[in-house]
């Protein structure tokens, strides 16, 4: 009889435990009602009928409970590299995802977001970064680079054809330089070439220059004789118009004579010389006569 009982109460009890563990929960042997997901419990006084209140926003609750509080849903800061949650659910836990560029450090429970690595001149990139994991980099094999940053390829350096030699050699970050394999007789004709092209074009300013100057000085020569020509002509008519008037005006009379020394035939009586007028004949003076009418 007692085996028979200890095994109905375990069964019993098997019971009540396998009703309480999905919506009920065990209140003093008795299984009560839990509140559903997003919800929390006021009081559990009423055991069929529970008081429920809907969590408030941060919070979540994504199973059926007993308890009088809600779960803390993580804060998505934007200015820490998450992407903004505008609707967060309150029935289950939300996971905050990184913005573009960055990246979770774990898996399960995103809390630090870390910039990509970026892949710089001489590597390539092997993978792309996700916002779970970081970009993965390779650095370029021999013989061929890359120049620019998140290169996906890294290419080959060029060949110098025939005829062209390596100036510099190629490196992770930079190609081959090839330049032209020209003899050195060759750049000396092409130096004596464009020294004959520049003594030429010199020799030809220097005709040009001398030909201006030649037309110049011919144009100055025949500006100076036309002027003197006009000079000329000029001072000939002011002769011309000058000669009436000098030939109108009376000449002066010149006194040519020379003065008379006194003789006994020029001396009066008295003892004084003869006065002769300008102009005229000298006169021989004769001794006074006495004569009496």
């Amino acid at each position: 009889m007692k085996a028979v009982f200890i095994l109905c109460s375990l069964v019993t009890l098997f019971y009540l435990v396998s009703c309480c563990e999905q919506n009920y929960y065990d209140k003093d042997g008795e299984c009560c009602k839990k509140c559903g997901p997003g919800k929390r419990m006021l009081v559990d006084d009423n055991c069929d009928d529970p008081r429920c209140q809907d969590c408030q926003d941060g919070e979540y609750q994504s199973g059926y409970t007993s308890e009088t509080r809600c779960e803390r849903q993580p804060s998505c800061d934007p200015n820490l590299h998450f992407k903004p949650q505008p609707n967060p659910i309150k029935t289950d836990l939300i996971k905050c995802e990184c913005q573009d560029g960055y990246y979770c450090t774990q898996d399960d429970d995103c809390n630090t977001c870390r910039k990509h690595t970026v892949c710089t001149p001489g590597q390539k990139v092997v993978k792309k970064g996700t916002s779970k994991s970081d970009t993965l980099c390779e650095a370029c094999k021999n013989g061929t680079f890359s120049s620019q940053e998140l290169a996906e390829t890294c290419q080959e350096w060029i060949t110098c054809q025939y005829g062209y030699d390596k100036n510099a050699p190629g490196s992770s970050t930079s190609d081959r330089i090839c330049l032209d394999g020209t003899p050195a007789y060759r750049v000396v004709i092409w130096v004596m070439v464009v020294f004959i092209i520049i003594l030429g074009a010199v020799a030809l300013f220097i005709i040009i220059k001398c030909k201006m100057c030649a037309k110049l000085q011919k144009q100055t020569e025949k500006i100076t004789c036309k002027h003197i020509r006009i000079l000329r002509e000029d001072t000939e008519d002011i002769e011309r118009a000058v000669q009436p008037i000098n030939q109108q005006q009376p000449e002066e009379d010149l006194d040519d004579s020379t003065p008379v020394s006194p003789t006994p035939s020029n001396i009066t009586e008295n003892g004084y010389p003869v006065q002769q007028e300008h102009g005229k004949e000298s006169i021989s003076s004769h001794p006074e006569s006495n004569s009496y009418a």
